[in-house]
């Protein structure tokens, strides 16, 4: 006789896991209540989820877009309106609510796969008009700054351990709501209509409008989850609404077990979990997370509540067993957890945070290869042992604002050193200013970062995406003697600064923008767009980043134009980074930069013969910036004779760091923290088999507000789709 555990076995664990969660954050690290803290956000989500997903049987690829609505509600009225916790909770729950009311009455009148597509449809609608709707939620850069709720308590929720118990109330709430909806008459009934459509009609039943309303109950409530979310992330971008989100919904439900409320809570906890804890320890997180996924759909179909349930009752106890000793066994792992470092001088420890997985994970190894040479070749920093700690972004703000979380208050990291992109830059500044530690951004290049919206504690090393753009708009005018330009760029913030500068100078020096095409980021296909290109310019001036880049030369050659119109373009369309994928189809390509691998000077020549003797290829920007980062951090140390404890001290010397000597050239800060170094005009040449970007004209000491007065600059908006108006097109 196989044996079976006694019935109230489920009912013990659920009680000690709630005693668990009640009991726990006094006694974890800040980092574990962190991820405890979006584990419940994302528990409400994924039983939201569940309603029409488990007791429905309706898979939906829209979801994220009610935690959108929820987190931009709160955004946009905390942000501008100072709008307070129950006017924005209400907003929130209410627009998400209508939205789903409208979009149910489209979604429901399809089934299968149709209704999978449709939702999918919806929600890219959604995350649409929040990447589009740039005066409204801010575009790609997202809204930072969201304060924490202020309910009148005697407590504080700024505070993680308050605000972990603020969320868990939250999911105690939408928890016990839907627990009485699926165990009353009408959660009865949807399940009815999941096994059998044609029999609940044949009894009586109006299907379409129970489904109706279990969508709707599904929309309202995943907009809580969203105004939790904002309030706990302190910043709301796009990203929230992205297909990839609505996709790890689906999967936090399958894992758990669909149709048990709790198995959605549990699958939420287990990938959170999952990928903030796993890729800790391997940037290959992703294959393990993969295994899991896997093994659960394998062995345990009906996800680990439905493989606990079957095991209580003694059924295929084997392979349930081992599937639930695993997810056991990663749940351990996951509590065990980076332990909190002691607060002692040591090594000087240096907080990486980067893309090293996902679409932009060459960009990070990049980052990472140019910190290490530096160590590599220096050991110590003034004097001091040295300790990095890389963690890996995902190109996602939340899981990036997690990391920082850790490595400042778990690994406690003297500095930080990160990111690639604008909006988790923007996402990044509020929680330094926080945490009050400096960090440098080698590579976001967000004007506003160092302009209208500077940050005390960010100190960039970089550049700001306009400057390069200044000189090369004068020069394409003047040395180049393009009186017509069609622009065709990547849509987003970045893109649109890269652009704005160009257009601003190109026009001032008498020449026209004669068109302007946008594109939408990672786009591959680029043959829509060079159809509308104006043939009557004299030249396209290009924006492209990423694998964008790797592909539109090739098809800007194949579509006939480049022998007609001459290709320039941002810095980043034909860097170092791209040029290796490239062919004959780059050569002549024209662009703006702060570093180009072909400099021809000492140090520069030593710094590329270095690294491609290490690494196997040419020093990407990317390289270049993070290797002076690691430098800036050694020279501001050696003033303050390696006390950089002493973070007040450490920020003041930061800021105060001039570099003559490196491989990019003369670095030294303004006021407002951007570098002000040379920019070089650079144009695409084969030399010795290779394409390389050959400095045609250096402009010294450029500023990021070029020839123009600060205050004065200062005074127009920050370059954006429509700014400067294209007034030629």
């Amino acid at each position: 006789m196989r044996g079976v555990l006694p019935p109230s076995t489920p009912r013990i664990a659920i009680v000690i896991a709630f005693l668990a969660l009640l009991v726990a954050p006094p006694f974890v690290s800040s980092f574990l209540l962190a991820l405890l803290t979006q584990a419940v956000i994302y528990a409400v989500l994924a039983m939201s989820l569940d309603i029409i997903l488990g007791y429905t049987g309706l898979a939906s690829l829209g979801h994220a877009a009610y935690l959108g609505l929820g987190a931009y509600s709160v955004g946009i009225l905390a942000t501008r309106h100072g709008a307070g916790f129950w006017v924005t909770l209400a907003v929130g729950v209410l627009l998400a609510t209508a939205v789903a009311a409208i979009f149910g009455l489209v979604a429901l009148r399809a089934t299968g796969v149709y209704f999978l597509m449709i939702t999918l449809a919806l929600g890219m609608v959604v995350w649409g008009l929040a990447h589009r709707w740039v005066s409204m939620t801010q575009g790609d850069n997202g809204i930072a700054s969201v304060p924490r709720p202020d309910l009148g308590l005697p407590w504080s929720f700024t505070r993680g351990i308050p605000f972990y118990y603020l969320a868990f109330a939250g999911f105690l709430l939408a928890l016990v709501l839907l627990r009485t909806i699926v165990r009353s008459p009408f959660g009865q009934t949807l399940v009815g209509i999941r096994e059998s459509e044609s029999r609940m009609r044949t009894l009586g039943y109006h299907v379409w409008l129970h489904k109706y309303i279990g969508f709707v109950i599904a929309g309202g409530v995943g907009g809580f989850a969203g105004v939790l979310w904002a309030y706990y992330n302190g910043f709301v971008s796009p990203a929230d609404l992205e297909l990839a989100t609505s996709v790890e919904i689906l999967l936090m439900v399958a894992l758990g077990g669909r149709g048990t409320l709790l198995g959605p809570a549990l699958g939420a906890a287990l990938i959170v979990g999952l990928k903030n804890l796993v890729s800790v320890y391997t940037h290959r997180w992703l294959l393990i997370l993969g295994g899991v996924y896997i093994g659960t759909i394998v062995y345990a179909p009906e996800g680990v509540v439905g493989a606990l349930r079957q095991w209580t009752k003694g059924e295929r106890a084997m392979g349930k067993k081992a599937v639930v000793l695993c997810v056991l066994s990663m749940v351990l792992v996951a509590i065990a957890g980076p332990g909190q470092a002691l607060a002692q001088k040591g090594p000087i420890k240096i907080g990486v945070i980067a893309p090293m997985s996902g679409g932009a994970a060459q960009i990070g190894k990049d980052m990472t290869n140019g910190i290490a040479m530096w160590l590599d070749d220096n050991q110590t920093i003034a004097g001091r042992k040295v300790e990095v700690i890389v963690e890996d972004s995902q190109g996602q703000p939340n899981i990036a604002l997690t990391k920082l979380q850790k490595l400042v208050e778990s690994d406690r990291v003297h500095v930080l050193v990160g990111e690639v992109f604008a909006h988790i830059g923007y996402a990044m500044a509020p929680k330094v200013e926080e945490y009050r530690i400096p960090m440098l951004y080698p590579v976001i290049a967000a004007d506003d970062l160092t302009q209208r919206k500077p940050a005390k504690w960010v100190v960039r090393t970089g550049w700001a995406s306009s400057q390069p753009s200044h000189p090369f708009g004068e020069y394409a005018a003047k040395t180049l003697g393009y009186k017509k330009i069609a622009v065709i760029g990547i849509d987003y913030a970045f893109g649109w600064e890269v652009v704005g500068g160009f257009q601003k100078t190109f026009e001032e020096n008498g020449g026209q923008i004669v068109q302007k095409l946008w594109a939408p980021l990672n786009t591959t296909d680029f043959a829509p767009y060079l159809s509308q290109i104006k043939r009557d310019a004299d030249a396209v001036f290009a924006l492209m980043v990423s694998i964008s880049a790797s592909r539109f030369p090739k098809q800007y050659q194949d579509a006939g134009l480049k022998v007609k119109l001459p290709l320039i373009g941002g810095g980043t369309t034909f860097d170092e980074f791209v040029l290796p994928s490239l062919g004959d189809e780059a050569i002549g390509g024209m662009s703006p930069l702060i570093y180009s691998a072909a400099l021809d000077t000492p140090v520069n020549k030593k710094f590329v013969a270095e690294y491609r003797k290490r690494y196997g290829k040419v020093p990407s920007y990317f390289s270049e910036t993070c290797y002076t980062s690691t430098r800036w951090i050694n020279e501001a140390a050696k003033v303050i004779g390696g006390d950089v404890e002493n973070r007040e001290k450490f920020l003041e010397a930061l800021r105060r760091v001039e570099i003559p000597d490196a491989p990019r050239g003369p670095v030294k800060l303004d006021a407002y923290g951007n570098p002000i170094q040379n920019i070089y005009v650079r144009k695409v040449e084969r030399k010795d088999g290779e394409l390389w970007n050959t400095v045609v004209h250096t402009y010294p000491a450029v500023s990021q507000f070029w020839k123009y007065k600060p205050d004065d600059f200062l005074k127009q908006p920050v370059y954006d789709r429509n700014f400067p108006p294209c007034k030629h097109c």
